[in-house]
Protein backbone atom coordinates (compact mmCIF):
# COMPACT_ATOMS: atom_id res chain seq x y z
CA UNK A 1 0.00 0.00 0.00
CA UNK A 2 1.31 3.61 -0.92
CA UNK A 3 1.94 5.80 2.45
CA UNK A 4 2.02 9.35 2.87
CA UNK A 5 5.70 10.25 2.27
CA UNK A 6 5.93 14.02 2.44
CA UNK A 7 6.09 15.67 6.03
CA UNK A 8 5.96 19.21 4.45
CA UNK A 9 2.19 18.44 2.51
CA UNK A 10 0.00 21.17 1.44
CA UNK A 11 -2.87 18.96 2.80
CA UNK A 12 -3.70 19.04 6.24
CA UNK A 13 -4.75 16.27 8.11
CA UNK A 14 -8.06 17.50 8.08
CA UNK A 15 -8.24 17.51 3.99
CA UNK A 16 -7.07 13.69 3.84
CA UNK A 17 -9.75 12.58 6.62
CA UNK A 18 -12.87 14.33 5.12
CA UNK A 19 -12.68 11.97 1.68
CA UNK A 20 -12.63 9.11 3.93
CA UNK A 21 -15.30 10.43 6.15
CA UNK A 22 -17.54 10.76 2.66
CA UNK A 23 -16.56 7.03 1.68
CA UNK A 24 -17.86 6.21 4.89
CA UNK A 25 -21.35 8.39 4.41
CA UNK A 26 -21.54 6.78 1.08
CA UNK A 27 -21.20 2.93 2.87
CA UNK A 28 -23.83 4.10 5.31
CA UNK A 29 -26.14 4.93 2.67
CA UNK A 30 -25.42 2.05 0.54
CA UNK A 31 -25.62 -0.44 3.34
CA UNK A 32 -29.20 0.82 4.15
CA UNK A 33 -30.09 0.71 0.70
CA UNK A 34 -28.81 -3.05 1.03
CA UNK A 35 -31.78 -3.42 4.04
CA UNK A 36 -34.21 -3.02 1.51
CA UNK A 37 -32.97 -4.65 -0.52
CA UNK A 38 -32.45 -7.63 1.65
CA UNK A 39 -36.35 -6.93 3.24
CA UNK A 40 -38.73 -6.31 -0.07
CA UNK A 41 -36.73 -8.19 -2.69
CA UNK A 42 -37.29 -11.68 -1.17
CA UNK A 43 -40.93 -11.10 -1.02
CA UNK A 44 -41.46 -9.34 -4.36
CA UNK A 45 -42.08 -5.90 -3.22
CA UNK A 46 -41.74 -2.85 -5.04
CA UNK A 47 -37.78 -1.70 -3.79
CA UNK A 48 -39.28 1.97 -4.08
CA UNK A 49 -42.46 2.13 -3.07
CA UNK A 50 -43.90 2.82 -0.76
CA UNK A 51 -41.64 4.89 1.16
CA UNK A 52 -39.86 3.90 4.01
CA UNK A 53 -42.21 2.05 6.91
CA UNK A 54 -42.21 0.10 9.59
CA UNK A 55 -42.51 -3.95 8.66
CA UNK A 56 -44.63 -4.45 11.94
CA UNK A 57 -47.46 -1.06 11.84
CA UNK A 58 -46.59 0.15 9.10
CA UNK A 59 -45.45 3.70 9.98
CA UNK A 60 -44.17 5.49 7.34
CA UNK A 61 -41.05 6.99 8.76
CA UNK A 62 -40.05 10.66 8.93
CA UNK A 63 -36.62 11.25 7.71
CA UNK A 64 -35.13 11.43 11.06
CA UNK A 65 -36.05 8.39 11.30
CA UNK A 66 -34.17 6.71 8.43
CA UNK A 67 -30.73 8.29 8.94
CA UNK A 68 -28.41 5.38 8.34
CA UNK A 69 -27.32 3.79 12.08
CA UNK A 70 -27.95 7.19 13.66
CA UNK A 71 -32.05 6.91 13.47
CA UNK A 72 -31.54 3.12 15.25
CA UNK A 73 -29.57 4.89 17.82
CA UNK A 74 -31.90 7.72 18.46
CA UNK A 75 -34.79 5.20 18.17
CA UNK A 76 -33.20 3.01 20.81
CA UNK A 77 -33.94 0.08 18.33
CA UNK A 78 -37.79 0.50 18.61
CA UNK A 79 -40.58 1.53 16.37
CA UNK A 80 -41.72 5.21 17.51
CA UNK A 81 -45.17 4.15 16.55
CA UNK A 82 -45.53 0.60 17.81
CA UNK A 83 -42.15 0.00 19.81
CA UNK A 84 -41.79 -2.61 18.05
CA UNK A 85 -38.18 -4.06 18.28
CA UNK A 86 -35.66 -3.14 14.91
CA UNK A 87 -33.77 -6.10 14.00
CA UNK A 88 -29.74 -5.55 14.68
CA UNK A 89 -29.29 -6.79 11.30
CA UNK A 90 -30.38 -3.15 10.05
CA UNK A 91 -27.48 -1.37 11.55
CA UNK A 92 -25.50 -3.79 11.66
CA UNK A 93 -25.01 -3.91 7.81
CA UNK A 94 -25.32 -0.53 7.80
CA UNK A 95 -22.27 -0.22 10.08
CA UNK A 96 -20.32 -3.00 8.38
CA UNK A 97 -20.54 -1.17 4.72
CA UNK A 98 -19.61 1.60 6.15
CA UNK A 99 -16.69 0.40 7.59
CA UNK A 100 -15.66 -1.61 4.51
CA UNK A 101 -15.80 1.74 1.96
CA UNK A 102 -13.76 3.43 4.84
CA UNK A 103 -11.27 1.13 4.77
CA UNK A 104 -10.82 0.39 1.15
CA UNK A 105 -10.46 4.48 1.06
CA UNK A 106 -7.63 4.59 3.34
CA UNK A 107 -6.08 1.51 1.44
CA UNK A 108 -6.43 2.65 -2.02
CA UNK A 109 -7.82 5.55 -2.40
CA UNK A 110 -6.34 8.08 -0.11
CA UNK A 111 -2.74 7.54 -1.64
CA UNK A 112 -3.63 9.07 -4.61
CA UNK A 113 -4.03 12.79 -2.30
CA UNK A 114 -0.76 11.93 -0.56
CA UNK A 115 2.02 13.48 -1.84
CA UNK A 116 4.44 11.33 -3.38
CA UNK A 117 2.11 9.12 -5.22
CA UNK A 118 3.30 10.70 -8.76
CA UNK A 119 6.34 9.38 -8.55
CA UNK A 120 6.31 5.36 -9.38
CA UNK A 121 5.97 3.46 -5.97
CA UNK A 122 7.20 0.12 -5.45
CA UNK A 123 4.16 -1.04 -4.11
CA UNK A 124 3.19 -0.12 -7.54
CA UNK A 125 2.20 -4.10 -9.37
CA UNK A 126 3.35 -2.20 -12.85
CA UNK A 127 5.99 0.53 -11.49
CA UNK A 128 5.66 2.60 -13.85
CA UNK A 129 3.91 5.84 -14.72
CA UNK A 130 2.14 8.07 -12.23
CA UNK A 131 -1.01 7.80 -14.39
CA UNK A 132 -1.21 3.45 -14.35
CA UNK A 133 -1.27 4.00 -10.70
CA UNK A 134 -4.04 6.45 -10.21
CA UNK A 135 -6.14 3.78 -12.52
CA UNK A 136 -4.69 1.59 -10.79
CA UNK A 137 -5.88 2.58 -7.22
CA UNK A 138 -9.21 4.00 -8.40
CA UNK A 139 -9.86 0.91 -10.24
CA UNK A 140 -9.41 -0.95 -7.28
CA UNK A 141 -11.39 1.12 -4.62
CA UNK A 142 -14.19 0.83 -6.52
CA UNK A 143 -13.85 -2.36 -7.93
CA UNK A 144 -13.83 -3.73 -4.26
CA UNK A 145 -16.23 -1.10 -2.64
CA UNK A 146 -18.56 -2.68 -5.32
CA UNK A 147 -17.34 -6.29 -4.27
CA UNK A 148 -17.81 -6.18 -1.23
CA UNK A 149 -21.54 -4.54 -1.47
CA UNK A 150 -22.53 -7.48 -3.26
CA UNK A 151 -21.08 -10.21 -0.46
CA UNK A 152 -22.41 -8.31 1.80
CA UNK A 153 -25.94 -8.41 -0.25
CA UNK A 154 -25.76 -12.08 -0.95
CA UNK A 155 -24.79 -12.89 2.81
CA UNK A 156 -27.58 -11.28 4.07
CA UNK A 157 -29.69 -13.12 1.77
CA UNK A 158 -28.63 -16.73 2.11
CA UNK A 159 -28.44 -16.35 6.34
CA UNK A 160 -32.15 -15.00 6.14
CA UNK A 161 -33.52 -17.00 3.25
CA UNK A 162 -30.84 -19.18 2.13
CA UNK A 163 -31.25 -17.58 -1.16
CA UNK A 164 -27.99 -16.78 -3.20
CA UNK A 165 -29.68 -14.72 -6.29
CA UNK A 166 -28.68 -15.14 -10.37
CA UNK A 167 -29.40 -11.88 -10.44
CA UNK A 168 -26.51 -10.96 -8.29
CA UNK A 169 -24.12 -13.73 -8.62
CA UNK A 170 -23.67 -13.68 -12.52
CA UNK A 171 -23.35 -10.73 -13.25
CA UNK A 172 -21.02 -10.42 -10.04
CA UNK A 173 -19.13 -13.05 -12.20
CA UNK A 174 -18.85 -10.28 -15.20
CA UNK A 175 -17.98 -7.98 -13.18
CA UNK A 176 -15.18 -9.22 -11.95
CA UNK A 177 -13.88 -10.46 -15.21
CA UNK A 178 -13.88 -6.73 -16.34
CA UNK A 179 -12.39 -5.34 -12.71
CA UNK A 180 -9.27 -7.83 -13.29
CA UNK A 181 -9.35 -6.95 -17.07
CA UNK A 182 -8.94 -3.28 -16.25
CA UNK A 183 -6.85 -3.59 -13.30
CA UNK A 184 -4.18 -5.74 -15.03
CA UNK A 185 -4.14 -3.61 -17.99
CA UNK A 186 -3.45 -0.30 -15.83
CA UNK A 187 -0.47 -2.45 -14.38
CA UNK A 188 0.88 -3.15 -17.55
CA UNK A 189 3.13 -1.01 -19.68
CA UNK A 190 3.16 -0.21 -22.83
CA UNK A 191 6.44 -1.97 -23.57
CA UNK A 192 5.22 -5.28 -22.14
CA UNK A 193 1.69 -5.46 -23.43
CA UNK A 194 -0.33 -8.12 -22.07
CA UNK A 195 -0.26 -11.54 -23.60
CA UNK A 196 -4.43 -12.22 -24.19
CA UNK A 197 -4.82 -15.51 -25.06
CA UNK A 198 -3.17 -17.11 -21.76
CA UNK A 199 -4.49 -14.39 -19.34
CA UNK A 200 -7.81 -15.21 -20.75
CA UNK A 201 -7.25 -18.61 -20.18
CA UNK A 202 -5.96 -17.38 -16.67
CA UNK A 203 -9.19 -15.69 -15.96
CA UNK A 204 -11.22 -18.80 -16.81
CA UNK A 205 -9.73 -20.94 -14.54
CA UNK A 206 -10.03 -18.71 -11.76
CA UNK A 207 -13.83 -18.89 -12.44
CA UNK A 208 -14.26 -22.34 -13.07
CA UNK A 209 -12.17 -24.18 -10.75
CA UNK A 210 -13.30 -22.71 -7.44
CA UNK A 211 -17.03 -23.23 -8.95
CA UNK A 212 -16.23 -26.67 -10.06
CA UNK A 213 -15.06 -27.63 -6.42
CA UNK A 214 -18.58 -27.02 -4.97
CA UNK A 215 -20.19 -29.44 -7.81
CA UNK A 216 -18.01 -32.12 -7.24
CA UNK A 217 -18.73 -32.07 -3.60
CA UNK A 218 -22.37 -31.49 -4.33
CA UNK A 219 -22.24 -34.73 -6.70
CA UNK A 220 -20.70 -36.94 -4.15
CA UNK A 221 -23.20 -35.61 -1.44
CA UNK A 222 -25.66 -36.82 -3.52
CA UNK A 223 -24.24 -39.80 -4.60
CA UNK A 224 -23.79 -40.85 -0.60
CA UNK A 225 -27.01 -39.68 0.67
CA UNK A 226 -29.28 -39.14 -2.36
CA UNK A 227 -30.01 -35.67 -1.28
CA UNK A 228 -28.79 -32.14 -2.08
CA UNK A 229 -26.27 -30.53 0.33
CA UNK A 230 -24.39 -27.50 -1.42
CA UNK A 231 -26.62 -25.49 -3.52
CA UNK A 232 -26.16 -24.13 -7.46
CA UNK A 233 -26.21 -21.09 -5.60
CA UNK A 234 -22.99 -21.73 -3.71
CA UNK A 235 -21.06 -22.53 -7.16
CA UNK A 236 -22.09 -19.45 -8.65
CA UNK A 237 -20.65 -17.62 -5.71
CA UNK A 238 -17.92 -19.49 -5.85
CA UNK A 239 -17.12 -18.73 -9.57
CA UNK A 240 -17.81 -15.01 -8.52
CA UNK A 241 -15.32 -15.10 -6.19
CA UNK A 242 -12.45 -16.44 -8.11
CA UNK A 243 -13.72 -14.04 -10.82
CA UNK A 244 -12.81 -11.43 -8.54
CA UNK A 245 -9.61 -12.94 -5.98
CA UNK A 246 -8.20 -15.25 -8.33
CA UNK A 247 -8.24 -18.71 -8.12
CA UNK A 248 -5.98 -19.74 -5.10
CA UNK A 249 -7.77 -16.43 -2.98
CA UNK A 250 -10.92 -18.17 -4.18
CA UNK A 251 -10.17 -22.10 -2.54
CA UNK A 252 -9.22 -20.14 0.60
CA UNK A 253 -12.08 -18.41 0.40
CA UNK A 254 -14.07 -21.86 0.46
CA UNK A 255 -11.83 -23.95 3.09
CA UNK A 256 -12.19 -20.46 5.33
CA UNK A 257 -15.94 -20.26 4.65
CA UNK A 258 -16.10 -24.36 5.37
CA UNK A 259 -14.19 -23.86 8.80
CA UNK A 260 -16.26 -20.59 9.61
CA UNK A 261 -19.51 -22.79 8.94
CA UNK A 262 -18.45 -25.59 11.03
CA UNK A 263 -17.45 -23.65 14.04
CA UNK A 264 -21.11 -22.09 13.76
CA UNK A 265 -22.81 -25.96 13.88
CA UNK A 266 -20.56 -26.41 17.00
CA UNK A 267 -21.82 -23.47 18.83
CA UNK A 268 -25.54 -24.37 17.48
CA UNK A 269 -25.57 -27.38 18.98
CA UNK A 270 -23.28 -26.14 22.25
CA UNK A 271 -26.67 -23.80 22.54
CA UNK A 272 -29.03 -26.74 21.41
CA UNK A 273 -27.65 -28.78 24.24
CA UNK A 274 -28.19 -26.05 26.94
CA UNK A 275 -30.98 -26.02 25.97
CA UNK A 276 -32.02 -29.71 26.11
CA UNK A 277 -32.23 -30.23 22.12
CA UNK A 278 -30.23 -33.21 20.78
CA UNK A 279 -30.59 -32.25 16.81
CA UNK A 280 -27.98 -34.33 15.25
CA UNK A 281 -25.43 -31.63 13.41
CA UNK A 282 -26.22 -33.04 10.09
CA UNK A 283 -30.02 -31.38 10.62
CA UNK A 284 -28.91 -27.98 11.56
CA UNK A 285 -28.98 -26.08 8.12
CA UNK A 286 -26.57 -23.39 7.47
CA UNK A 287 -26.50 -20.30 5.22
CA UNK A 288 -22.53 -22.00 3.29
CA UNK A 289 -22.84 -18.42 1.23
CA UNK A 290 -23.27 -16.59 4.42
CA UNK A 291 -19.72 -17.91 5.15
CA UNK A 292 -18.01 -18.01 2.01
CA UNK A 293 -18.96 -14.23 1.63
CA UNK A 294 -17.42 -13.38 4.97
CA UNK A 295 -14.36 -15.45 4.13
CA UNK A 296 -14.15 -13.63 0.53
CA UNK A 297 -14.33 -10.01 2.03
CA UNK A 298 -11.74 -11.20 4.31
CA UNK A 299 -9.83 -11.99 1.41
CA UNK A 300 -9.56 -8.69 -0.12
CA UNK A 301 -7.29 -7.83 2.13
CA UNK A 302 -5.23 -10.82 3.75
CA UNK A 303 -3.95 -12.05 -0.36
CA UNK A 304 -4.64 -15.78 0.33
CA UNK A 305 -2.80 -15.44 3.55
CA UNK A 306 -4.73 -17.03 5.79
CA UNK A 307 -4.29 -20.11 5.27
CA UNK A 308 -0.55 -19.84 5.72
CA UNK A 309 -1.06 -17.68 8.90
CA UNK A 310 -2.79 -20.62 10.19
CA UNK A 311 0.26 -23.61 9.19
CA UNK A 312 2.49 -21.19 10.56
CA UNK A 313 0.54 -21.22 13.45
CA UNK A 314 0.33 -24.43 14.00
CA UNK A 315 3.87 -25.40 13.44
CA UNK A 316 5.28 -22.92 16.08
CA UNK A 317 2.49 -24.83 18.67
Amino acid sequence: MLLAAQAASPLTAAALAAPALLSACFGLAFGSFLNVLRTRWPNAENLALPASHCRTCSHTLAWWENIPLLSFLLLRGRCRQCHARISWLYPAIEALVGLIFTLLWLQYGQPILTPGYDSPSPDFPGNFTAHSQILWLATTFLGYALFSWLLVALAALDLEHFWLPDALTLPGIALGFLFNLLRDWAATPAAQPITWLPWLYGQLLAILAPAAIVLIIRLAYWLVRRKEGMGLGDAKLMAMLGAWLGIVPAIESFVLGIFLTAAAALVLIAVGLARGQNRPWAAIPLPLGTFLAIAGILEIWTHASIIRWWLAACLFC
